[in-house]
């Protein structure tokens, strides 16, 4: 059985994340959710794993911008490759089908960029090393930013006025750090195409709303799971007949 790993901060999962959760279960996969806490929804079979094994509630910080826990989830993640503990998967990945394993997992979410709401790197490997390297500092400086922000940014951290990363753009130590150390190690030969995660384009969550729309509208014969982009439709009202309905309605 395959075990696939998420993480949760908060009391409770909500609506869409249990029964993405629910869905990972109904497929056959051993699902452990990393959180400090059982939240109080979360479906039968989904194990519990003590989350402060990994990371230090202090270490929880949000996205100035946004007030995003992607940071701590971003560093999360790594943290479960680390520890060699299987596939991490997203709260808001729905599974279709049983997933299938290899040594590297990623996937393209468009032609241009990788996202990591699956993921499996190997433990030992330097790409691991070069992402955990990245995630874990504070004040990261991305290395794909204009040479001259670059500059200042070495500047300030030399004389002791760094900037901290949750003041950066979103997504930095996330899709983006992903992105940039896959391409710098020559393994975009390993992603996983479009349609295998994430056939669905976070600029078209509209269609999951869609009345007379159903799942398999949105997946190809391809897919294995669906990211919803929950930062795109949670408080939502979602109606019957259309996917979203059907994804928190199945059993």
């Amino acid at each position: 059985m395959l075990i696939v790993n998420s993480f949760w901060i908060g009391r409770k999962l909500g609506t869409v994340h249990a029964a993405c959760l629910r869905s990972f279960v109904r497929n056959g996969h051993d699902v452990v959710l990393h959180a400090f806490g059982r939240p109080e929804d979360t479906p039968d079979g989904v194990r519990i794993f003590d989350a402060a094994k990994l990371m230090a509630e202090t270490e929880i910080i949000s996205h100035k911008k946004t007030g995003s826990l992607a940071l701590a989830s971003d560093v999360y993640r790594y943290r479960i490759m680390r520890e060699g503990l299987g596939i991490y998967i997203d709260a808001d990945m729905y599974c279709i089908k049983p997933m299938t394993d290899d040594e590297y997992l990623f996937g393209f979410e468009n032609a241009d960029r990788l996202n990591g709401a699956v993921l499996k790197i190997p433990q030992n490997s330097g790409l691991l090393t070069d992402i955990l390297k990245a995630a874990e500092d504070p004040y990261f400086i991305p290395p794909w930013m204009e040479f001259h922000k670059r500059a200042i940014g070495t500047i300030r951290k030399t004389i002791g006025f760094p900037r901290h990363i949750s003041t950066r753009t979103w997504g930095a130590i996330g899709p983006a750090l992903i992105t940039h150390c896959v391409r710098e190690r020559g393994l975009l030969s390993k992603a996983k195409p479009v349609e295998l995660y994430y056939p669905l384009d976070c600029a078209q969550t509209d269609r999951l709303f869609k009345r007379g729309l159903r799942v398999e509208d949105i997946a190809t014969g391809k897919t294995e799971a669906i990211h919803l982009f929950n930062t795109m439709i949670k408080d939502k009202e979602i109606l019957p007949d259309t996917p979203l309905h059907q994804i928190i309605t199945a059993k």
